[in-house]
């Protein structure tokens, strides 16, 4: 079977139209239609049904446009792969991220990484929890996330490379905004709190947040929403106190100093597979992203954390 007729079958699914289809292929709509009808000849069965709203596939038309997107992606890549090698690149590693540290370090980690000119890094921006599986199966070459993740950790290498405490947050609309005082428990348990990293691994215990009623909003994977409500709101939340502050986006008049124990270590770690520990420019990218993460550590103000 010809690809292209499922990859122009798959255009046509996402775009729900002939015409719009046509403007994206620049391709005639006669030409477009003789596609179709071809597949269909193949197929022995309509793949596209007309409605009032424009075009929709069949059964079989849906699971044939699945490949075509599948096609069209692999095509689409092995173009940024010529390209790349066109330009001197190595290789591409994947790099998985944790959304705060991608959201505290997007400045340094694109300054620095664009210095790099032997190899292209493909960042990828999720929950921690979701990430650590992807690394397993291969599909990361590396992970910056938390290094202390709940999980079973036998085919994996983690060196932990920045330091961080966990810290309580308070809304600037918050009566705590500005606190020089230590609060009480009994005080915390009449706040609003907002859970951040809800899948992550490392929920804090009860015990740890210090009188915490429960929290009835959880985010996971992004963390814009969180330091929206921290701008906007009286609500409180425990964060990774270094990587919150280091955002810009929270003061540290944000941050109150709560009764009890202080907060659990958030430390970020380098993960990777040790299967991968023989290869040569694995090694090579592995002790870039280790420096990089060593001059964040060593660079970054600590604002006054016991680390």
């Amino acid at each position: 079977m010809n690809p292209n007729l499922l990859k122009q079958l798959a255009i046509v699914v996402k775009q729900g139209s002939l015409s719009r289809a046509c403007e994206q292929l620049y391709i005639t709509q006669p030409t477009l239609t003789r596609s179709i009808k071809q597949l269909e000849m193949r197929v022995e069965a309509p793949v596209l049904i007309r409605t009032r709203y424009g075009v929709e596939p069949t059964d079989i038309g849906a699971r044939l446009a699945s490949i075509g997107e599948r096609i069209l992606a692999e095509t689409e890549q092995a173009e940024e792969v010529i390209r790349q090698y066109h330009n001197g690149y190595h290789n591409e590693f994947v790099v998985g991220v944790d959304p705060l540290w991608e959201f505290a370090t997007v400045q340094q980690m694109t300054e620095f990484f664009l210095h790099e000119k032997r190899y292209v890094f493909h960042f990828r921006t999720s929950s921690a929890a979701a990430q650590i599986d992807l690394l397993k199966n291969g599909e990361l070459d590396f992970l910056f996330a938390p290094a202390h993740l709940s999980v079973p950790q036998g085919s994996l290498d983690r060196q932990l490379l920045f330091r961080d405490r966990s810290g309580v947050f308070v809304g600037k609309k918050s009566k705590l905004y500005g606190s020089k005082k230590v609060i009480s428990q009994a005080v915390l348990a009449q706040q609003k709190w907002m859970i951040a990293g809800a899948s992550a691994g490392f929920l804090d215990r009860p015990t740890e947040l210090a009188g915490q009623k429960a929290a009835n909003v959880a985010f996971t994977g992004s963390i814009r929403s969180v330091l929206h409500l921290l701008n906007t709101s009286d609500m409180l939340v425990r964060m990774p106190a270094r990587m919150t502050l280091m955002t810009g986006d929270v003061s540290e008049a944000q941050m109150i100093k709560v009764e009890g124990p202080l907060g659990p270590r958030r430390d970020i770690a380098l993960w990777s597979r040790n299967e991968n520990r023989e290869r040569p420019d694995f090694i090579k990218v592995y002790d870039l992203l280790r420096d990089y993460m060593k001059r964040i550590d060593q660079t970054v103000s600590t604002f006054g954390l016991d680390l």
